[in-house]
């Protein structure tokens, strides 16, 4: 019976952690290229009852053993938090500065903390006249044509030819679908970079809708896959969430009912049945 307190109660903080993913996904439905997260659970080891006071050896048996009752599951812990990285729908805006990278890939930006990636392709012109995003991170691309080296190698080291884009002004700003920066008709000898990554587990999130690289090569987008004027919209379907919420709270409130019954029949163990008469 002690052991129903226990899975119970981690029952209810599993729940609980579910809800905290269900509710972030849904105050992010509006945020631009946000991926919705999921978790996943991973089983305790299950106990193996057994039998005792019961020490009759049965027929065909030469020795004891005690007698199997089965297995008993032990509740869950969570494993960890993924991102679903599915592409989400195209919105259109008509600004010169907004972009979306379709599919897996990414823009790439320069930060303090080392290079970055996102989603967000709401760009703008810094003063200085170099194409950042909302936190003032700098785009980054490449000359000429697309390189064939990766961008960051499999040890972490960016390739020499990353540079942040420079631009004269929104005003007869082109970007076509390979990336590649027109300004007023003429190639500015640059291009917007994105990445793909082999295995999306190699990122991670870092708030403000970047992600950072954790392992492996980040790889140059060989595709046309970049659209101007349009953004990429959360892939959070809004009635799912509701219902995983509903969901959710249903299952809390059920291991909260199992865990008020089990303390009930301790109680009465304690105060009932062990009162001496």
């Amino acid at each position: 019976m002690i052991k129903g307190l226990y899975t119970s109660a981690m029952g209810m903080l599993i729940q609980e952690a579910s809800l905290s993913i269900t509710t972030n996904n849904l105050a992010n439905v509006n945020t631009t290229g946000y991926k919705k997260e999921r978790i996943t659970f991973e089983e305790f080891p299950n106990i193996l009852e057994q039998r005792i006071n019961d020490t009759q050896v049965p027929d065909g048996q030469k020795h004891y053993k005690p007698p199997q009752i089965g297995r008993l599951g032990t509740g869950v812990i969570l494993d960890r938090v993924t991102t679903d990285h599915e592409t989400g729908s195209m919105a259109p805006t008509g600004n010169a500065t907004d972009f979306m990278a379709h599919g897996k890939s990414y823009f790439a930006l320069q930060t303090p903390d080392g290079i970055q990636f996102t989603k967000d392709g709401q760009f703008r012109i810094s003063n200085d006249g170099f194409l950042t995003n909302r936190q003032g991170y700098r785009v980054l691309g490449h000359p000429g044509q697309k390189p064939a080296s990766p961008a960051i190698d499999d040890k972490g080291n960016p390739a020499n030819w990353l540079t942040p884009i420079k631009v004269q002004s929104a005003t007869g700003l082109t970007v076509d679908v390979t990336g590649r920066v027109m300004q007023n008709n003429q190639f500015a000898n640059q291009s917007i970079l994105t990445v793909n990554f082999k295995d999306t587990n190699q990122m991670e999130k870092v708030g403000q809708n970047n992600y950072k690289r954790l392992s492996g090569e980040v790889l140059v987008n060989k595709q046309n896959e970049i659209s101007q004027g349009h953004l990429e919209k959360s892939n959070i379907n809004i009635v799912n969430e509701m219902v995983n919420m509903i969901k959710v709270s249903r299952g809390y409130e059920t291991n909260s009912k199992i865990l008020t019954g089990i303390d009930e029949l301790l109680g009465k163990a304690v105060n009932q049945i062990g009162t001496l008469r």
